[in-house]
């Protein structure tokens, strides 16, 4: 992912107003209008619908090839997040991790059309068709690792609230980074963290959410995997989607093990009170999943009659009777 850092500001300033003059944003950015004219000229070339001159200013309209990404400025305008718009890529979360090991502040957003190496948990991949909402957080929480592991089951909850809320549909929560519309998954999510050993806190949390709207998924993912347009779902404006769902994720971010963040997550679990299997690495376990801790763990409950806190790990639902 190539950042041309004029062109980010650039394009923020003109998302910013309606009409923007060139000596407002040459002064704002502390380039020259010459410099303004020839990237403003650039973003043209590139698809963005901008008329107006040098004289009487300029205005960033939300339409054609490039609307979806100035809806996403727009949607973000004045809030000082910095954000990165690509039609394509490998992985959102590839890509803020290295903007994050390079100093990148929180709140940090990249947002992608589609992505070809979308990746889950354990390293599975992530379809991600065009019309879906693709996007990475960069979040600096204060907060020791042993607090940071509750991020993603709270993550899973604040996306949760925003796509039931914004189509209408049911979401449910299978443990503890996936949601489900009618039994089927819609949204994967994946955190990844780096560690400052010497304080005990995070030096950084990614948090990638992938949710699929709209698009054709693999046949083979027909069973187990769906689109909120195949579920008859209201399909929202992916930039006021992405907007409210920042905003959850960072309410949340700030407590993840709050009471009413668990509360939720076991009301929407779809595993509670149901037969699963345990993965560990090439070896399962049968067990009944009996509830979620104050920790967020999942418990479990095998054949012997142990009972287990799983706090990170592969869950899949079985179809056979409880043990």
């Amino acid at each position: 992912m190539k950042n041309n850092p004029n062109r980010e500001r650039i394009l923020a300033a003109l998302a910013a107003g309606d009409v923007v003059s060139g000596e407002e944003i040459s002064s704002s950015l502390g380039v020259t209008r010459a410099a303004v004219w020839k990237q403003i000229n650039a973003l043209r070339e590139g698809g963005y619908a901008i008329p107006g001159d040098p004289r009487n200013g300029y205005r960033l309209l939300s339409e054609g090839a490039r609307a979806y990404e100035v809806s996403l400025l727009r949607a973000f305008a004045g809030s000082g997040r910095r954000v990165i718009f690509s039609r394509e890529t490998g992985s959102t979360n590839a890509d803020l991790y290295a903007l994050a090991g390079e100093g990148a502040e929180a709140g940090t957003l990249v947002v992608a059309e589609t992505q070809t190496g979308g990746r889950g948990r354990r390293g599975r991949s992530f379809s991600s068709p065009a019309g879906g909402a693709y996007f990475s957080l960069l979040l600096r929480p204060n907060l020791p690792l042993s607090e940071a592991a509750g991020l993603t089951g709270a993550v899973a909850v604040a996306v949760a609230r925003v796509l039931e809320s914004e189509t209408g549909l049911s979401v449910g929560i299978k443990w503890v980074n996936d949601l489900y519309l009618n039994g089927r998954k819609a949204v994967g999510i994946l955190s990844e963290a780096a560690a400052d050993l010497e304080t005990g806190l995070p030096r950084f949390v990614v948090v990638g959410v992938g949710i699929n709207l709209r698009g054709t998924l693999p046949h083979e993912l027909d069973a187990i995997a769906t689109t909120v347009e195949a579920e008859g779902g209201r399909v929202p404006d992916r930039a006021r989607l992405i907007e409210k769902a920042v905003a959850e994720i960072e309410r949340v971010a700030a407590s993840p093990y709050a009471p009413e963040i668990l509360s939720e997550s076991r009301r929407r679990s779809i595993l509670l009170g149901r037969a699963v299997t345990v993965h560990r690495g090439e070896s399962v376990c049968r067990a009944l999943a009996e509830g979620v801790n104050d920790r967020g763990e999942l418990i479990v409950r095998y054949a012997d009659g142990t009972t287990e806190a799983l706090c990170s790990g592969e869950v899949s639902v079985r179809p056979e009777a409880e043990p």
